[in-house]
């Protein structure tokens, strides 16, 4: 029989404001493991509080699984600059109640619905029968904002590896989304150029692309590209080894070292991988787990988008936030979905919905209309599409 003990510890203090006032301030500290073991070529799981109890637990498991894995990895973790903060180890009510008072300082034109601020401090631990013991220590800073003028309503939120968030700036950026929201108006259906800022990025390409370039998802029918499928004007690197990345780690939820890998460069070059699918596919590194209450599965790391050429927001449809992508196909790249926060030079309009294929959607490309920010585990500029259809 072979072993793996999961830990995960997570320590943080988190305030909530609601319709201009704090809600709640609080200090939450939990701790679980999750045991995987195998036997015979079968693999059982199980998760909770108590380790010794989880290993029996997932030894009847693995007795009638249908989860099959040869053996579990060792492997030296890389070393990753600027995913843990020392600082927070000092945090204090106090400090949170201080950034409360500067998101509220900050708005002026319209009116806080609600937000969130969050910081973290993460341990993983994982060791198993082989000889893996690894320990990682990491911090994070999460803050979302949703803001209201009249009618219109606006969203915006940042999240860092450090102690400071741009708590400011994000406030501002959420207060003129919903001032622009409140005049706004529709517009005749079409075809538009229409440029995509980041956080619309992640929210379309997260379900969708992402999805088909799952290794899993291609052994299993679930995607509809292969190696060779040309995707247009991009270049997408998974890099688990990025300095302050928010999806950074020296070490995958399996015990895998980070690694950095081109996955399309104009086309599929290759699909990220957990330790399962490695055998058949080649790349490794993207074993994580959605919780600890479930198995390690291929999910990308920080999400790197590159693209040639510079382009001008001018008379284009600009898409700060999308609703309804979960919507969306993601085995053929279908989907609809409803601009959240959008203008033509300045003006908002409301009610458009843009259709399309993600797949088509590469190849319209023309250019970046700015600099790469990270928005979640997506690393993209705001990115201009030719001629797209708009209802």
């Amino acid at each position: 029989m072979e072993w793996e003990v999961f830990r995960e510890k997570v320590v943080g203090f988190a305030a909530e404001i609601e319709s201009g006032r704090m809600k709640i301030l609080s200090k939450r500290s939990h701790e679980s493991y999750a045991v995987r073991v195998i036997e015979n070529g079968r693999l059982g799981f199980s998760s909770g509080k108590d380790p010794k109890k989880l290993m029996e637990e997932a030894r009847k498991v693995a007795r009638i699984s249908e989860e099959r894995l040869k053996s579990f990895p060792v492997e030296k973790p890389v070393k990753v600059e600027g995913i843990y903060d020392r600082r927070f180890e000092e945090i204090s009510r106090d400090f949170i109640a201080e950034e409360c008072e500067v998101l509220l300082n900050s708005v002026e034109k319209a009116k806080v619905a609600n937000a969130v601020i969050s910081h973290e401090i993460v341990e993983v631990e994982l060791k198993n029968s082989l000889g893996a013991e690894l320990f990682e220590k990491s911090t994070f800073s999460f803050f979302s904002i949703e803001t209201v003028c009249d009618e219109g309503s606006g969203y915006a939120q940042t999240a860092s590896r450090k102690l400071e968030l741009e708590i400011e700036e994000t406030s501002r950026y959420a207060e003129e989304l919903a001032v622009v929201a409140s005049k706004a108006k529709k517009i005749e259906p079409g075809y538009y150029d229409v440029v995509l800022m980041p956080h619309a990025i992640q929210q379309l390409f997260s379900s969708t692309l992402y999805p088909s370039l799952s290794a899993e998802n291609v052994a299993r029918g679930r995607s509809s590209l292969s190696r060779g499928t040309f995707l247009g004007n991009v270049r997408i690197i998974d890099d688990a080894t990025l300095s302050g990345g928010l999806f950074s780690y020296s070490f995958d939820d399996e015990g895998v070292a980070a690694r950095r890998k081109v996955l399309v460069d104009g086309e599929v070059l290759r699909f990220y991988s957990d330790w399962k699918n490695s055998e058949q596919f080649g790349t490794t590194g993207n074993g994580l787990r959605m919780s600890v209450d479930s198995y390690p599965m291929p999910l990308p790391s920080n999400l790197i988008i590159e693209v040639e050429g510079k382009e001008s927001k001018d008379s284009a449809l600009v898409v700060h936030s999308i609703i309804g992508a979960h919507t969306a196909n993601a085995v053929n790249g279908d989907f609809s979905v409803e601009c959240l926060n959008a203008e033509i030079e300045g003006s908002g309009v409301k009610g458009a919905m843009i259709y399309g294929n993600v797949f088509e959607l590469l190849k319209k490309i023309s250019g970046a209309c700015g600099e790469r920010v990270q928005a979640e585990n997506t690393i993209a500029p705001p990115i201009k599409f030719k001629k797209v259809r708009v209802v």
